[in-house]
Protein backbone atom coordinates (compact mmCIF):
# COMPACT_ATOMS: atom_id res chain seq x y z
CA UNK A 1 0.00 0.00 0.00
CA UNK A 2 2.06 3.22 -0.17
CA UNK A 3 3.91 5.19 -2.03
CA UNK A 4 7.68 6.73 -1.67
CA UNK A 5 8.33 10.19 -1.10
CA UNK A 6 11.47 11.91 -1.67
CA UNK A 7 11.82 14.37 1.03
CA UNK A 8 14.74 16.00 2.61
CA UNK A 9 15.83 14.47 5.92
CA UNK A 10 16.72 16.94 9.17
CA UNK A 11 19.88 18.51 9.81
CA UNK A 12 21.93 15.39 10.92
CA UNK A 13 21.36 13.78 7.40
CA UNK A 14 20.75 16.58 5.27
CA UNK A 15 19.82 13.67 2.12
CA UNK A 16 17.08 13.01 0.23
CA UNK A 17 15.39 9.96 -0.74
CA UNK A 18 13.47 8.76 -4.34
CA UNK A 19 11.29 6.46 -5.81
CA UNK A 20 14.54 4.84 -7.03
CA UNK A 21 16.24 4.50 -4.13
CA UNK A 22 13.30 2.02 -3.18
CA UNK A 23 13.71 0.05 -6.10
CA UNK A 24 17.29 -0.09 -7.44
CA UNK A 25 19.50 -1.71 -3.96
CA UNK A 26 21.16 -4.46 -4.17
CA UNK A 27 19.24 -7.07 -1.76
CA UNK A 28 22.32 -8.57 -0.17
CA UNK A 29 23.17 -5.26 0.82
CA UNK A 30 20.02 -4.70 2.34
CA UNK A 31 20.30 -7.24 4.39
CA UNK A 32 23.32 -6.83 5.84
CA UNK A 33 22.08 -3.24 6.46
CA UNK A 34 19.39 -4.62 8.36
CA UNK A 35 20.87 -6.96 10.32
CA UNK A 36 23.30 -4.50 10.82
CA UNK A 37 20.38 -1.93 12.24
CA UNK A 38 18.37 -4.51 14.05
CA UNK A 39 22.09 -5.03 16.28
CA UNK A 40 21.80 -1.85 17.02
CA UNK A 41 18.01 -1.44 18.16
CA UNK A 42 18.91 -4.68 20.24
CA UNK A 43 21.55 -2.42 22.43
CA UNK A 44 17.96 -0.47 23.50
CA UNK A 45 15.44 -3.25 24.46
CA UNK A 46 15.89 -2.61 28.11
CA UNK A 47 12.79 -2.19 30.42
CA UNK A 48 12.77 0.18 33.07
CA UNK A 49 9.57 -0.58 35.65
CA UNK A 50 10.82 3.13 37.56
CA UNK A 51 10.54 5.76 34.19
CA UNK A 52 6.95 3.23 33.11
CA UNK A 53 5.67 4.77 36.22
CA UNK A 54 7.31 7.77 36.39
CA UNK A 55 5.41 8.50 33.06
CA UNK A 56 1.84 7.25 33.87
CA UNK A 57 2.06 9.00 36.85
CA UNK A 58 2.85 11.94 35.41
CA UNK A 59 0.17 11.69 33.06
CA UNK A 60 -2.21 11.55 35.74
CA UNK A 61 -0.18 14.76 37.98
CA UNK A 62 0.08 17.39 34.55
CA UNK A 63 -3.94 16.37 34.18
CA UNK A 64 -4.84 17.43 37.67
CA UNK A 65 -2.45 20.19 37.57
CA UNK A 66 -4.42 21.91 34.21
CA UNK A 67 -7.96 21.71 36.09
CA UNK A 68 -6.48 23.08 38.99
CA UNK A 69 -4.98 26.09 37.24
CA UNK A 70 -8.17 26.59 35.56
CA UNK A 71 -10.22 26.22 38.84
CA UNK A 72 -7.71 28.68 40.70
CA UNK A 73 -8.12 31.68 37.44
CA UNK A 74 -11.82 31.06 37.72
CA UNK A 75 -11.60 31.46 41.76
CA UNK A 76 -9.37 34.17 41.96
CA UNK A 77 -10.07 35.85 38.73
CA UNK A 78 -13.48 36.07 38.40
CA UNK A 79 -13.73 38.92 36.01
CA UNK A 80 -11.34 37.91 33.49
CA UNK A 81 -13.94 35.50 31.53
CA UNK A 82 -11.54 36.12 28.29
CA UNK A 83 -8.46 35.03 30.67
CA UNK A 84 -10.46 31.68 31.78
CA UNK A 85 -11.18 30.54 27.81
CA UNK A 86 -7.53 31.23 27.48
CA UNK A 87 -6.18 29.14 30.21
CA UNK A 88 -9.31 26.58 29.46
CA UNK A 89 -8.42 26.45 25.92
CA UNK A 90 -4.55 25.70 26.75
CA UNK A 91 -4.82 23.16 29.38
CA UNK A 92 -7.73 21.40 27.78
CA UNK A 93 -5.14 20.95 24.77
CA UNK A 94 -2.38 19.66 27.25
CA UNK A 95 -4.89 17.29 28.99
CA UNK A 96 -5.86 16.10 25.67
CA UNK A 97 -2.08 15.32 24.72
CA UNK A 98 -1.86 13.20 28.13
CA UNK A 99 -4.65 11.05 27.14
CA UNK A 100 -3.38 10.62 23.89
CA UNK A 101 0.14 9.53 25.86
CA UNK A 102 -2.16 7.36 28.07
CA UNK A 103 -2.94 5.81 24.41
CA UNK A 104 0.61 5.74 23.42
CA UNK A 105 1.09 3.80 26.67
CA UNK A 106 -1.26 0.96 25.74
CA UNK A 107 0.63 0.63 22.36
CA UNK A 108 3.79 0.28 24.73
CA UNK A 109 2.10 -2.36 26.44
CA UNK A 110 0.88 -4.37 23.54
CA UNK A 111 4.78 -4.82 22.72
CA UNK A 112 5.35 -6.17 26.78
CA UNK A 113 7.91 -2.66 26.71
CA UNK A 114 6.64 -1.01 29.65
CA UNK A 115 7.31 -3.76 32.54
CA UNK A 116 10.48 -6.01 33.26
CA UNK A 117 7.58 -8.52 34.14
CA UNK A 118 5.05 -9.61 31.16
CA UNK A 119 2.24 -10.49 33.40
CA UNK A 120 2.12 -6.88 34.90
CA UNK A 121 0.94 -5.07 31.31
CA UNK A 122 -2.16 -6.93 31.78
CA UNK A 123 -2.65 -6.79 35.59
CA UNK A 124 -1.58 -2.87 35.70
CA UNK A 125 -3.60 -1.98 32.83
CA UNK A 126 -6.73 -0.45 34.16
CA UNK A 127 -3.48 2.48 35.20
CA UNK A 128 -2.80 3.46 31.33
CA UNK A 129 -5.56 1.68 29.35
CA UNK A 130 -8.75 2.17 31.05
CA UNK A 131 -8.91 6.31 31.26
CA UNK A 132 -9.05 5.49 27.72
CA UNK A 133 -11.41 2.88 27.27
CA UNK A 134 -9.01 0.37 25.76
CA UNK A 135 -8.52 -3.23 26.61
CA UNK A 136 -5.28 -4.44 26.39
CA UNK A 137 -6.22 -7.95 25.16
CA UNK A 138 -8.01 -6.58 22.15
CA UNK A 139 -5.71 -3.90 21.18
CA UNK A 140 -2.80 -6.17 21.04
CA UNK A 141 -4.04 -8.60 19.06
CA UNK A 142 -5.31 -6.10 16.60
CA UNK A 143 -2.00 -4.46 16.73
CA UNK A 144 0.56 -7.45 15.95
CA UNK A 145 -1.56 -7.72 12.95
CA UNK A 146 -0.46 -4.29 11.55
CA UNK A 147 2.54 -5.32 12.29
CA UNK A 148 2.93 -8.48 11.05
CA UNK A 149 0.80 -7.76 7.74
CA UNK A 150 2.03 -4.16 7.20
CA UNK A 151 0.98 -2.44 4.06
CA UNK A 152 -1.76 -5.24 3.19
CA UNK A 153 -5.05 -3.71 2.19
CA UNK A 154 -7.01 -6.69 3.61
CA UNK A 155 -5.00 -8.08 6.44
CA UNK A 156 -3.63 -4.89 7.55
CA UNK A 157 -6.96 -3.14 9.50
CA UNK A 158 -4.81 0.86 9.35
CA UNK A 159 -4.58 0.29 6.05
CA UNK A 160 -7.86 -0.86 5.59
CA UNK A 161 -9.38 1.77 7.77
CA UNK A 162 -7.55 4.28 5.39
CA UNK A 163 -8.93 2.96 2.16
CA UNK A 164 -12.40 2.89 3.81
CA UNK A 165 -11.71 6.69 3.26
CA UNK A 166 -10.35 7.15 0.45
CA UNK A 167 -6.71 7.86 1.44
CA UNK A 168 -5.15 4.51 -0.18
CA UNK A 169 -7.17 3.67 -3.53
CA UNK A 170 -6.40 3.08 -7.02
CA UNK A 171 -6.11 6.97 -7.79
CA UNK A 172 -4.44 9.83 -6.42
CA UNK A 173 -7.33 11.05 -4.22
CA UNK A 174 -8.30 14.57 -5.60
CA UNK A 175 -6.63 17.77 -3.66
CA UNK A 176 -10.27 19.16 -2.51
CA UNK A 177 -11.18 15.68 -1.59
CA UNK A 178 -8.10 15.58 0.76
CA UNK A 179 -8.07 18.59 2.54
CA UNK A 180 -11.89 17.78 3.44
CA UNK A 181 -10.60 14.76 5.05
CA UNK A 182 -7.98 16.61 6.44
CA UNK A 183 -9.30 20.03 7.93
CA UNK A 184 -13.16 19.62 7.67
CA UNK A 185 -14.52 15.74 8.13
CA UNK A 186 -12.49 16.06 11.71
CA UNK A 187 -14.30 18.98 13.29
CA UNK A 188 -18.03 17.55 12.24
CA UNK A 189 -18.31 15.85 15.05
CA UNK A 190 -17.86 11.99 12.64
CA UNK A 191 -14.90 10.93 14.49
CA UNK A 192 -15.85 11.19 18.21
CA UNK A 193 -19.55 9.74 16.52
CA UNK A 194 -17.24 6.60 15.06
CA UNK A 195 -15.10 6.52 18.18
CA UNK A 196 -18.59 6.07 20.30
CA UNK A 197 -19.84 3.15 17.93
CA UNK A 198 -16.66 1.07 17.67
CA UNK A 199 -13.82 1.40 20.65
CA UNK A 200 -15.98 3.07 23.34
CA UNK A 201 -18.90 0.57 22.68
CA UNK A 202 -16.67 -2.21 22.29
CA UNK A 203 -14.58 -1.56 26.01
CA UNK A 204 -17.99 -1.99 27.40
CA UNK A 205 -19.30 -4.64 25.73
CA UNK A 206 -16.79 -7.37 24.90
CA UNK A 207 -16.53 -9.66 28.11
CA UNK A 208 -12.39 -9.22 28.77
CA UNK A 209 -11.11 -7.44 31.89
CA UNK A 210 -14.65 -7.70 33.24
CA UNK A 211 -15.06 -6.82 36.12
CA UNK A 212 -12.11 -4.87 36.96
CA UNK A 213 -13.04 -1.76 34.21
CA UNK A 214 -16.36 -1.81 35.43
CA UNK A 215 -15.00 -1.47 38.74
CA UNK A 216 -12.17 1.28 37.99
CA UNK A 217 -15.46 3.32 36.48
CA UNK A 218 -17.98 2.97 39.09
CA UNK A 219 -14.93 3.96 41.73
CA UNK A 220 -14.23 6.99 39.34
CA UNK A 221 -18.00 8.23 39.04
CA UNK A 222 -18.71 7.39 42.27
CA UNK A 223 -15.75 10.12 43.82
CA UNK A 224 -17.41 12.37 41.48
CA UNK A 225 -20.44 12.55 42.31
CA UNK A 226 -19.72 12.31 46.44
CA UNK A 227 -17.97 15.22 45.43
CA UNK A 228 -20.59 16.93 43.06
CA UNK A 229 -17.90 17.64 40.57
CA UNK A 230 -19.99 16.67 37.43
CA UNK A 231 -18.94 20.13 36.15
CA UNK A 232 -15.21 19.40 36.32
CA UNK A 233 -15.57 16.37 34.59
CA UNK A 234 -17.03 17.21 32.32
CA UNK A 235 -14.88 20.75 31.20
CA UNK A 236 -11.27 18.33 32.14
CA UNK A 237 -11.93 15.07 31.01
CA UNK A 238 -15.32 14.68 28.53
CA UNK A 239 -13.85 17.93 26.11
CA UNK A 240 -10.49 17.21 25.81
CA UNK A 241 -11.52 13.02 25.99
CA UNK A 242 -14.71 13.47 23.54
CA UNK A 243 -14.04 17.15 22.01
CA UNK A 244 -10.00 16.99 20.88
CA UNK A 245 -8.68 13.32 21.83
CA UNK A 246 -10.23 11.54 18.05
CA UNK A 247 -9.20 14.69 15.72
CA UNK A 248 -5.72 14.21 17.35
CA UNK A 249 -5.94 10.20 17.23
CA UNK A 250 -7.08 11.10 13.76
CA UNK A 251 -3.89 13.23 12.33
CA UNK A 252 -1.93 10.80 14.00
CA UNK A 253 -3.37 7.73 11.98
CA UNK A 254 -3.18 9.33 8.86
CA UNK A 255 1.09 10.63 9.43
CA UNK A 256 2.62 6.98 10.26
CA UNK A 257 2.48 5.24 6.93
CA UNK A 258 0.49 7.32 4.09
CA UNK A 259 2.88 8.14 1.12
CA UNK A 260 5.77 5.60 2.06
CA UNK A 261 7.14 2.22 0.57
CA UNK A 262 5.61 -0.17 2.87
CA UNK A 263 7.06 -2.99 1.32
CA UNK A 264 10.27 -3.03 2.93
CA UNK A 265 12.25 -2.67 6.48
CA UNK A 266 13.45 0.65 5.33
CA UNK A 267 11.35 3.80 4.79
CA UNK A 268 7.93 2.01 5.61
CA UNK A 269 7.37 4.21 8.57
CA UNK A 270 7.42 7.91 8.71
CA UNK A 271 9.64 9.85 11.61
CA UNK A 272 7.28 12.30 12.97
CA UNK A 273 9.73 14.91 14.89
CA UNK A 274 8.55 18.45 14.77
CA UNK A 275 7.76 20.25 18.01
CA UNK A 276 3.66 19.83 17.98
CA UNK A 277 4.06 16.03 17.19
CA UNK A 278 6.67 15.45 20.11
CA UNK A 279 4.15 17.18 21.96
CA UNK A 280 0.72 16.95 21.21
CA UNK A 281 0.19 14.29 18.27
CA UNK A 282 2.83 11.71 18.88
CA UNK A 283 3.33 12.51 22.75
CA UNK A 284 6.52 9.72 24.23
CA UNK A 285 8.65 9.16 21.32
CA UNK A 286 5.79 7.74 19.22
CA UNK A 287 6.35 9.85 16.37
CA UNK A 288 9.89 7.72 15.68
CA UNK A 289 8.09 5.07 14.07
CA UNK A 290 11.09 4.21 11.70
CA UNK A 291 12.13 3.15 14.52
CA UNK A 292 9.62 1.30 15.71
CA UNK A 293 8.64 -0.46 12.76
CA UNK A 294 12.65 -1.65 12.57
CA UNK A 295 12.61 -3.23 16.43
CA UNK A 296 8.73 -2.68 18.04
CA UNK A 297 10.84 -4.40 20.96
CA UNK A 298 12.35 -1.33 22.35
CA UNK A 299 10.98 0.95 25.37
CA UNK A 300 9.56 4.03 24.38
CA UNK A 301 12.25 6.01 26.70
CA UNK A 302 14.90 4.28 24.70
CA UNK A 303 13.65 4.94 21.13
CA UNK A 304 14.95 8.61 21.01
CA UNK A 305 18.73 6.90 21.72
CA UNK A 306 18.17 4.33 19.53
CA UNK A 307 16.89 6.43 16.52
CA UNK A 308 19.85 8.65 17.29
CA UNK A 309 22.18 5.82 16.89
CA UNK A 310 20.30 4.50 13.56
CA UNK A 311 20.83 7.90 12.10
CA UNK A 312 24.74 7.72 13.08
CA UNK A 313 25.62 4.27 12.51
CA UNK A 314 22.89 2.83 9.66
CA UNK A 315 23.32 4.51 6.26
CA UNK A 316 20.24 2.73 5.05
CA UNK A 317 18.23 4.00 8.26
CA UNK A 318 19.54 7.81 7.39
CA UNK A 319 18.76 8.13 3.61
CA UNK A 320 15.58 6.30 3.03
CA UNK A 321 13.88 7.26 6.24
CA UNK A 322 11.44 9.83 5.81
CA UNK A 323 11.03 13.02 7.60
CA UNK A 324 8.32 14.92 8.69
CA UNK A 325 9.13 18.48 10.83
CA UNK A 326 5.70 19.53 11.55
CA UNK A 327 1.92 18.38 10.44
CA UNK A 328 1.47 21.06 7.11
CA UNK A 329 4.76 18.88 5.79
CA UNK A 330 2.99 15.66 6.45
CA UNK A 331 0.11 16.11 5.00
CA UNK A 332 2.16 18.03 2.42
CA UNK A 333 4.20 14.73 1.70
CA UNK A 334 0.78 12.58 1.49
CA UNK A 335 -0.55 14.52 -1.04
CA UNK A 336 2.05 15.06 -3.42
CA UNK A 337 3.01 11.28 -3.26
CA UNK A 338 -0.43 9.57 -2.58
CA UNK A 339 -0.93 6.31 -1.62
CA UNK A 340 -1.63 3.76 -4.49
CA UNK A 341 -3.12 0.15 -4.36
CA UNK A 342 -3.22 -1.77 -7.99
CA UNK A 343 -4.88 -4.84 -8.38
CA UNK A 344 -6.32 -7.13 -6.00
CA UNK A 345 -4.58 -8.89 -3.69
CA UNK A 346 -3.62 -12.47 -4.72
CA UNK A 347 -3.86 -14.57 -1.41
CA UNK A 348 0.36 -15.45 -0.58
CA UNK A 349 1.49 -12.93 -2.91
CA UNK A 350 3.68 -10.82 -1.12
CA UNK A 351 3.11 -6.62 -2.27
CA UNK A 352 5.96 -5.24 -4.34
CA UNK A 353 6.57 -2.37 -5.12
CA UNK A 354 6.84 -0.80 -8.36
CA UNK A 355 6.85 2.77 -9.99
CA UNK A 356 5.69 4.21 -6.73
CA UNK A 357 2.72 2.21 -5.99
CA UNK A 358 2.15 -1.19 -4.69
CA UNK A 359 0.69 -4.59 -6.41
CA UNK A 360 -0.90 -7.16 -4.65
CA UNK A 361 -0.81 -9.37 -7.67
CA UNK A 362 1.58 -10.44 -10.45
CA UNK A 363 1.78 -8.19 -13.49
Amino acid sequence: MTSTLTRSSPKEANLETSSDAFTQFDATKTTTALKEAISITNRHKRRDNVKTLLTIANNYITCFACASLCEYTERNYPRAVPTWWAVYAATTLIIASRLRAFENLVHEASHNNLFTVARLHDKLEFLFAFPVFRVLKIYRTQHIEHHKYIGDPVLDADVARMMHYGLVSEKPLDARRFYWLVYGLPFTGWFQYEYIVTTFAEFWMTPTSYPSKFLYWFTVLATVHFYGAWREFALYFVVPWMGILPVTRWWAEMSEHLGLNMTDHFGNSRTNDGFWQKWWIHPLNDGLHAAHHLNSQIPFHRLRDAHDELMQKSTEYRTRNVFSNGLKETFHQILTRPTIVRSKRVQGIRAEWKNGHQFWANN
